[in-house]
């Protein structure tokens, strides 16, 4: 189980802190805020007792593709890879959390409210102008970034108990010196290779297939010369937005989204400022009057305060980042203002306001159709599970597919000449991708002709279908596959003539030819590396071979096959290198050090996975192979 996620990612340690996920505070302050998951949803994995819900992993997934295009705009295309690569991110992370969770469980690990207070209160992005923990504060950071309060705590929880459980025992992974001196030498070792290419593609054949090879193919490949069983479905989608389009928001429910999100609506006032400071008053005064005097900011502060440019340009800000003693002065200021010098446990403070760009409030309409249709989203997985309890009830009933898309207002889609592989002779586009999903396909084959099938959810809502004829599978004629024979033909004798030539080549190389010669015997083309480090390649030859490569004996050949492609690499002598650095000694101790510690960390999470029962539903997560 853990290892089919670990060949999707590299290993969740190094994004081990990443806080990408809602989290919550309601133990702490009472405060709920929480919408809820939804009750009637599957649990999509099971450590054990342990669960977590499919509403759980959409609800994050929707939330991590809302952070995306707030990074990176609303017109960043989410396709499939990408929504693939962030769901099995939030899968591995949600897998391994539960594992986590589960063993501090039965090793009695509890973390105290009070510890988590106390790292709350000294978080930067929680204090306000004086340094004081601002409750209202954290609210809006929470609030802005999606975070709900109660999931927050949990997760600072998670992460203490990953530090004692994980991060603390990997870190005391070592690397000596001594060993890190080899493995710079290993890695700074430099090797030429001379190889040739067997391509089956390119491999010339000087004679067609015979009648009587045609009937022999047929015989023995008669297994694949068969027409799949063919269905004609009808069917239904109810997606959920197509439920949330139908879900009554009251107003009451948009002004309490509202007023506890308001960060999200409006854009407070920020000021372009520049800043000097002095350690005493005196020095202050004298750089106050250099700029009554009409002399550049930026170059009093170089003269008198000993600060860049860098230094002095703090960009624009908005009052609340501001050191209390000046926040106020400098949002009443005018622009090209300069106020101060103003006193601050910093020192002496002098400051010019250069730029000023309003503050905006969301329109009420626009801020009013988004949190609509934020809480109907949020409220769609409920009303979708009723719904298909209703759905059910009917096909229980006896309700045709027809009757079934009548009451639920959505259109009935045909699909002519299905078959196990997903492929149809006729099918609606806009569903083509869901046709091709095993829970579509599955369903199709799983009922008898005018039989209405159970609903079936898919990653976007539900479905009901209707077989309406099914056609047997059946053996094709010889005519009809003559061409699928010839192309059999052509590609297993380009292999037969191509592996003869790479058993010639390897032969003779193993008997010490020289390359040079066995190349131009059997009319292949010679190529030769540039001196190359084991952490390079040639010809997109994976890192693993690579390796296999650099441990072979000079002269020796080597068999890779590369995505069809034969080639077959002799290394020459050693190329002489160069004397490794410290730095770069260190640089491999550390790189050798996070491995060691990636694949410490993996091996204990194993380690606690292997205790229990680990299940993931690949299908209903939408990541089955």
């Amino acid at each position: 189980m853990m290892n089919k996620f670990r060949r999707l990612q590299e290993t969740w340690l190094s994004k081990f802190i990443l806080i990408l996920t809602a989290l919550s505070f309601m133990s702490l302050f009472g405060v709920s805020g929480y919408m809820g998951s939804v009750g009637k949803n599957k649990p999509v994995i099971k450590v054990d007792e342990y669960e977590v819900l499919q509403s759980d992993i959409a609800q994050r997934l929707e939330q991590q593709t809302q952070l995306a295009k707030g990074l990176f705009g609303d017109n960043l295309d989410i396709n499939d890879n990408i929504k693939n690569a962030m769901l099995q991110g939030i899968v591995q992370k949600a897998l391994t959390d539960t594992i986590i969770q589960k063993t501090a469980d039965v090793q009695n690990i509890n973390i105290s409210d009070n510890l988590v207070r106390k790292i709350i209160y000294s978080q930067a992005e929680f204090l306000d102008a004086n340094g004081n923990f601002d409750l209202q504060k954290l609210r809006r950071v929470l609030a802005a970034s999606g975070w709900t309060e109660k999931r927050y705590i949990d997760s600072l929880k998670l992460d203490i108990i990953k530090q004692q459980l994980i991060q603390n025992p990997a870190d005391y992974m070592h690397v000596p010196n001594i060993l890190a001196k080899y493995l710079t030498q290993a890695e700074n070792q430099k090797r030429i290779f001379k190889y040739v290419k067997v391509d089956p593609a390119k491999v010339k054949i000087d004679r067609e297939i015979s009648q009587d090879e045609i009937e022999q193919y047929y015989e023995d490949f008669n297994a694949e010369f068969v027409a799949p069983e063919e269905r004609d479905v009808s069917f239904i989608v109810l997606s959920t937005d197509d439920i949330a389009a139908k879900i009554n928001i009251s107003d009451a429910d948009v002004e309490a989204y509202y007023q506890e999100n308001i960060a999200q609506f409006e854009t407070p006032e920020t000021r372009d400022v520049l800043q000097m400071v002095f350690d005493s008053e005196e020095t202050a005064q004298k750089a106050s009057q250099a700029l009554k005097e009409g002399q550049d900011f930026y170059k009093v502060a170089k003269e008198l305060a000993g600060q860049d440019k860098s230094a002095t340009d703090l960009g624009y800000v908005s009052q609340d980042m501001l050191i209390a003693d000046m926040a106020e002065p400098v949002f009443a200021a005018a622009k090209n203002d300069v106020i101060g010098p103003v006193k601050s446990e910093m020192g002496w403070h002098l400051m010019k306001v250069v730029g000023i760009k309003s503050g905006a409030k969301m329109d009420k309409n626009k801020a009013n159709n988004k949190i609509v249709d934020t809480l109907r989203k949020d409220r769609a997985y409920e009303e979708a599970y009723e719904i298909s309890s209703q759905i059910e009830d009917k096909i229980g009933a006896g309700a045709t597919l027809a009757d079934i898309a009548k009451d639920m207002n959505v259109k009935v889609y045909e699909v002519k000449g299905l078959s196990e592989d997903g492929k149809a002779k006729s099918e609606p586009k806009a569903y083509a991708s869901l046709l091709k999903s095993n829970d579509f396909v599955d369903t199709a084959f799983s009922y008898n002709v005018d039989e209405v099938s159970q609903v079936v959810e898919t990653n976007d809502g539900f479905m009901v279908l209707k077989v309406n004829a099914i056609r047997d599978a059946h053996p094709k004629t010889i005519d009809e596959v003559k061409g699928e024979i010839e192309a059999l033909w052509e590609t297993n004798e380009r292999s037969a003539i191509a592996q003869e030539i790479v058993n010639d080549v390897m032969h003779d190389l193993e008997t010490g030819e020289e390359i040079e010669k066995v190349a131009a015997r059997n009319q292949l083309a010679l190529l030769k590396t540039e001196p190359l480090t084991r952490n390079k390649n040639f010809e997109a030859i994976a890192p693993n071979v690579m390796l296999e490569l650099f441990q072979e004996t000079a002269g020796m050949p080597k068999l890779i096959n590369n995505d069809g492609v034969q080639i077959i690499a002799v290394a020459t002598d050693v190329a002489s290198t160069v004397k490794p650095s410290q730095e770069e000694i260190d640089t491999v101790a550390r790189k050798a050090k996070m491995d060691l510690t990636n694949d410490y960390a993996y091996t204990l999470i194993e380690d606690f996975g292997s205790d229990y029962d680990v299940r993931v539903k690949y299908r209903l997560l939408g990541l089955a192979d």
